[in-house]
């Protein structure tokens, strides 16, 4: 099992400490910027909305685009698995 490291986080102007593991790290850096990010894109869209609902739109948007991915993703492996179908039927033909 690997070994858990502390990681600092701020995110949403608050300071977060948790545990993970190394390999982990920059990933988790790199959601939390990610966060940071998008709530202060919409902060600039939307300056006077208080900050809950700021947050709420944010996980909406973000949820929204893992739906996405995942239905793309989705698709994909529906591809993958035609391909594989018609690979196969070819090799029949062919043997």
């Amino acid at each position: 099992m690997s070994e858990q490291i502390a990681i600092d986080l701020r995110v949403l102007g608050h300071s977060f400490r948790l545990a993970s593991t190394p390999d982990k790290q920059e990933e988790l850096e790199r959601a939390a910027q990610l966060l940071n990010d998008k709530y202060d894109e919409f902060r600039r869209k939307a300056p006077r909305m208080e900050p809950s609902k700021l947050i709420i739109m944010v996980a909406l948007e973000l949820m929204q685009e893992v739906l996405n991915m995942n239905r793309s993703l989705q698709q994909y492996a529906h591809c993958e698995r035609l391909l594989q179908t018609i690979l196969e039927e070819v090799e029949e033909l062919t043997e």
